[in-house]
């Protein structure tokens, strides 16, 4: 396979003027709405981006002020997108959520949650349309489960392929499917094996060298990745990171925005992917 061209970055560049570029993130928020949060440093973290997805968001009332921070750090509208209901065990639950530049990125369709008919999934995947530029996609969140062993967790991620195949199946033109979140899981574990053989060439964007989790004192894990058809998938041309806010102050920025960093790619938006 080829190798994924990744970048490394503190805080994201401003758009360039030279090229239509499309940033798309993905950042598991750490019980946003309910934990301890500094929003105005999150908006700061997170500004450089056009539509981020949000996991382990606990209420509305989080989102919105993650908004209304990302407004007052950008000086520009934003809009989000909340599932209807969360979802999860009976004693905890999350909502899965989009924030985006209003100037820059277009909601088109909202697609739900996955059925989960034979209960996999604690939190089944959400997925939704959105059209950058010239290029539109459904962009699908998942936090699998964390469970006791990485047992627990594989049951689940052996179940991804079949969450794209629903995804892909709903739209017999969009074929552009991004799946991102929190696998609990490196993109290398054995259970994705069969997923990475998929007809449509499926690959993670996100090397899993990058640990993408806070420790006590070190970055800890490569949990985090986005999944994408290189049959498809035409726009990401290979580019993507993770943005460590952390500054080696791990104890701290659990504390004031989260236990994970968020992971991103870039898209060349200028392309025609229909």
């Amino acid at each position: 396979m080829k190798r994924i061209r990744t970048l490394i970055v503190y805080m994201l560049l401003s758009m360039s003027v030279f090229a239509q570029e499309a940033y798309v993130a993905s950042f598991n928020t750490l019980r946003l709405g309910k934990n301890e949060k500094d929003y105005e440093l999150t908006a700061k973290i997170i500004s450089g981006f056009d539509l981020v997805g949000l996991i382990e968001v606990m209420n509305e009332e989080g989102v919105e002020d993650l908004v209304a921070a990302l407004e007052k750090e950008t000086g520009r509208k934003w809009d989000y997108h909340i599932s209807p209901y969360p979802v999860g065990k009976s004693s905890y639950k999350e909502y899965f959520a989009y924030v985006w530049k209003k100037d820059r990125v277009e909601p088109l369709e909202i697609r739900g949650y996955y059925p989960n008919k034979d209960k996999v999934f604690s939190r089944p995947p959400y997925g939704a349309d959105f059209k950058i530029d010239n290029i539109d996609f459904t962009f699908v969140l998942a936090h699998s489960i964390f469970g006791k062993n990485e047992k627990v967790r594989r049951r689940e991620a052996f179940k991804i392929e079949d969450v794209y195949d629903y995804f892909q199946d709903m739209d017999p033109v969009e074929n552009d499917i991004i799946i991102a979140g929190d696998f609990n899981l490196s993109a290398l574990d054995e259970a994705f094996e069969g997923f990475l053989k998929h007809r449509d060439e499926i690959t993670y964007t996100l090397d899993p060298r990058i640990k993408t989790t806070l420790g006590s004192s070190k970055l800890a894990s490569s949990y985090d990745n986005m999944f994408i058809s290189k049959k498809y998938t035409k726009e990401f041309e290979g580019k993507s990171g993770a943005v460590d806010f952390t500054k080696e102050n791990y104890k701290m920025m659990k504390k004031r925005v989260s236990d994970h960093l968020p992971i991103f790619i870039i898209l060349n938006s200028s392309v025609d992917d229909d």
